[in-house]
């Protein structure tokens, strides 16, 4: 019994030396783990900034491209170029409000990367899917004979950037706003005789923290883009004041269907842009003390607000659309929302009578599959609306 005692005490030892080894095994095994996670996401986030600044280079390498070759047009090459977006009934006597156009829907857009598809659908399923559309860059857009277009805007402070969603889908073929608009200047210099064109601005706070560099669009912001726009178009602007004559306010200067809006003739060469419909971004841009006649940027409203001349109503079916043209006021529908696109809808957008009938899939850009596209009858993209 005396020797047995010893033993029994060196056994129960044992397992008291295994555990710091098998801590050890576990705490290496843990690092390794966590090791190859940290590699992993920031191969993808690295990725992904890769995707961002390709973009850049390419907007870069586009825009140096056009300006050498505008720079050797001559005034009689410019004055040459005619117009063929649109169709015989649009003429220089039309009122502008009676002018209607296709645009291009989120039109800065390139579809998202394999890898950025699959986290977009982690996060949102289904949304990766619904990013699977492109468009041209906005000079080819324009030479294919687009007037209109939407753009996603967003503000760090110091500049303005372009993009659907922060770093997981930034790839866009004007990633760099400012630059975007020099690009359509410069388009609008070579072509002087082009139909107006008009630019939706979405102002965009979503997603904001997926980029901390980013800042909400407030008052100073609305200051920012409107000195970003003046600055690139110049002469080329179509803004509120031009509509506003001796009118109380914007609506009433367009009130009795729209009298105050010049002719096609006289806003050939011009260009104008118009935010989205929101509340917020109406807010922030009237908080300091420019009024909405001196801004660069038309507001839109769907509540009747005085300073606001544009409406954006997604749904072709909307009844107060009818209530809008007859107010004089410009009207936004899309012709397929979330890709989901029919014949049907189509032709109900187009039959609104709403000045701008936005689609994913222009003539040159039909969708994959349907061979769906939109376009007013006969091959037009431009055409007497009401």
């Amino acid at each position: 019994m005396a020797d047995a005692t010893p033993e029994i005490a060196t056994d129960a030892a044992a397992p008291a030396k295994k555990r710091p080894r098998v801590l050890r095994r576990i705490l290496i095994v843990a690092g390794s783990v966590i090791g190859v996670l940290v590699v992993a996401v920031a191969a993808i986030l690295g990725s992904f900034f890769v995707a961002g600044w390709q973009s850049e280079r390419e907007q870069l390498d586009r825009f140096a491209a056009r300006s050498a070759e505008v720079a050797a047009l001559s005034q009689a090459d410019r004055d040459a170029w005619v117009e063929t977006s649109g169709d015989p009934t649009v003429t220089d006597e039309l009122a502008y409000n009676e002018l209607q156009v296709i645009a291009t829907h989120n039109s800065y857009a390139l579809p998202p990367t394999w890898l950025q598809t699959q986290v977009i659908d982690l996060v949102e399923p289904g949304q990766g899917a619904a990013l699977q559309y492109s468009h041209a860059p906005l000079w080819d857009q324009l030479d294919e004979g687009i007037r209109s277009m939407e753009i996603d805007v967003r503000w760090n402070g110091e500049a303005f950037s372009v993009s659907h969603v922060p770093l997981v889908a930034n790839r866009s073929t004007m990633p760099d706003f400012a630059l975007g608009l020099r690009e359509i200047a410069l388009w609008s210099d070579a072509h002087p005789a082009h139909l107006p064109i008009s630019i939706m601005i979405e102002a965009k706070n979503d997603y904001m923290f997926l980029d901390p560099a980013l800042k909400a669009f407030d008052a100073g912001a609305c200051d920012a883009l409107d000195a970003v726009i003046v600055d690139a178009m110049g002469s080329r602007l179509f803004a509120p004041a031009d509509v506003l004559g001796d009118a109380p306010n914007l609506r009433a200067a367009v009130a009795d269907g729209g009298a105050g809006w010049p002719s096609v003739g006289d806003m050939r060469g011009r260009v104008l842009f118009f935010y989205a419909d929101s509340e917020g971004t109406r807010e922030a841009c009237s908080e300091g003390e420019v009024e909405a006649s001196d801004r660069a940027v038309f507001a839109s409203s769907r509540t009747g607000v005085d300073s606001a001349v544009f409406a954006v109503r997604d749904d072709p079916r909307d009844a107060a659309t009818a209530a809008d043209l007859a107010a004089g006021m410009i009207v936004r529908v899309r012709a397929d929302a979330d890709l989901a696109t029919s014949e049907e809808e189509r032709d109900v957008a187009l039959a609104t009578g709403a000045q701008i009938v936005s689609t994913d899939f222009p003539p040159s850009e039909p969708q994959a599959g349907t061979g769906y596209f939109v376009e007013f009858p006969g091959g037009a993209l431009a055409r007497a609306g009401r």
